[in-house]
């Protein structure tokens, strides 16, 4: 008979300790993730700056997306999120393989072209083209064709995935306003499907990177608002510092935030006067300017207070008022009070045209549809409004003082209304919120989303639906 010794014993006990381990779930994952990476930096090697390597990266992304949508409990929230997602992707890949889309020639164009002679002097430690405001984006592009290659869908696909990321967080900033997941869903569903948020999530444009920034900056603030957080308030600026990097009148939205921190105690529920607040937020504002300045005003004059000017105003108007879409090119303010008398009437043109008398192209036909849009948005939005100024006049004010900041100034640095259909998406998301307030309400659309609740002991029909449920906003 054949006897094992002591240590031949002791042996095969630690292999197979040791072969255990090895095939533990933990060890199988870390295999997989170095083949992953291995996989990668083969594929970056070998196919750089092909279509092979932005299909492949489109393939990796579109699997890491589909996980993490699937970790969403809500299947109704989760839908939403997959069908903002395959959206724009479908419409990135229609422009990369079918045809051009809209909009897509000569801003998208530029800044794909400038990011790529960025790379290209990276790459061949070159003069590197100066690049601020806008053209920030085309620095981004640029890290993307540095890494792997001129291959325009990845720079399209990372707009495609910040801009289903503004959908979620829309989704969380809707909630959290109205405390009810059926507006909230409604809302979630309109940015969804937008038309002008798909299209401009799918080119190469600055627009996605602007719209996410903000919706994270405004979902910080609304925070701020309900738990009076200060990080929270730091969050609400610092997001919205890129966004206003990238287009200057987004740094206009910090003059809401820097009103409600001076004179808003959230923690208190309560209006004050001078406080520590204030003098902290002149501190901040004064810090912003010196730091970032230059990046996010070069767009402005020197001299801020000719913003006010009418002269100077009238001056950029006519700039504005341009090509064959140009509106309102004989409107010129002479003096501060027709300042104030057009504002109301450039807000109108800014979020309403083109109207029915300026229809000539098939082009046109598209614009009113998108017009037709805004209107529908802002009748359900005026009465959502109307049923929070009964409700809740500090999100009532929160809200109109956001839209308000935002129409006057795109309202007056817009004659055009091709400019304007690109522009006035930037806010159309926040849009969506009182839009679904109005809607929820409204007996005419009560089959879009009927009230149920995905948790047993939660009872979602909220204040927004005017039934008896939970009043605090979580």
């Amino acid at each position: 008979m054949i006897t094992l010794s002591e240590a031949e014993v002791k042996e095969s006990e630690n292999i197979a300790k040791g072969s255990k381990r090895y095939s533990s779930p933990y060890s199988v994952a870390y295999f997989i993730v170095i083949c992953l990476i291995s996989l990668v930096t083969g594929a970056i090697a070998t196919a750089r700056g092909t279509d092979l390597l932005g299909i492949f990266i489109v393939l990796l992304g579109f699997a890491a997306m589909v996980l993490l949508v699937l970790s969403i409990k809500d299947a109704r929230l989760r839908n939403l999120i997959l069908l903002a997602f395959l959206l724009r992707l479908g419409l990135a890949l229609f422009h990369a393989y079918v045809l051009p889309l809209p909009d897509s020639g000569a801003d998208a164009l530029g800044f794909e072209r400038l990011g790529w002679e960025t790379a290209d002097a990276w790459l061949k430690k070159g003069e590197v083209p100066n690049l601020s405001g806008a053209y920030l984006y085309s620095a981004w592009i640029g890290i993307l064709y540095f890494l792997f290659g001129r291959i325009p869908l990845v720079a399209q696909f990372t707009n495609v995935l910040l801009g289903t990321f503004a959908v979620y967080y829309t989704w969380k900033l809707a909630f959290l306003i109205t405390d009810s997941r059926r507006a909230a869903l409604i809302s979630t569903l309109l940015a969804a499907v937008f038309p002008t948020l798909n299209l401009y999530s799918a080119i190469t444009m600055r627009e996605s990177s602007i719209i996410f920034f903000t919706v994270t900056s405004v979902y910080c603030f609304f925070l701020w608002l309900e738990k009076g957080k200060l990080s929270q308030m730091v969050g609400a600026v610092v997001l919205l510092l890129p966004a206003s990097a990238l287009h200057g009148g987004m740094v206009f939205i910090e003059i809401v935030y820097v009103f409600f921190f001076s004179f808003y105690h959230p923690k208190e529920k309560r209006w004050v006067g001078f406080s520590l607040n204030s003098l902290i937020t002149m501190l901040l504002v004064v810090f912003i300017v010196i730091a970032f300045g230059d990046l996010i005003t070069n767009k402005f004059p020197q001299d801020m207070s000719m913003l006010l000017s009418p002269g100077y105003l009238g001056e950029r108007t006519a700039i504005a008022a341009r090509d064959r879409a140009a509106y309102l090119s004989d409107l010129t303010p002479t003096s501060v009070l027709s300042m104030l008398l057009q504002t109301p009437v450039r807000m109108i043109y800014f979020f309403y045209t083109p109207f029915v008398w300026m229809i000539s192209t098939a082009a046109d036909i598209v614009g009113l549809f998108d017009a037709l849009l805004y209107i529908f948005l802002s009748i359900y939005a005026f009465k959502g409004l109307a049923y929070l100024w009964c409700k809740d006049k500090l999100l009532f004010w929160a809200i109109v003082s956001i839209l308000l900041v935002f129409l006057v100034v795109f309202a007056w640095g817009t004659s055009n209304y091709g400019t304007a259909i690109r522009h006035r998406q930037k806010i159309v998301w926040f849009l969506t919120i009182p839009a679904a307030i109005g809607l929820a309400r409204s007996s005419t659309w009560r089959w879009i989303y009927p009230t149920k609740s995905i948790w047993p002991e939660e009872n979602m029909s909220s204040k927004v639906s005017g039934t008896n449920g939970k009043e605090s906003r979580s």
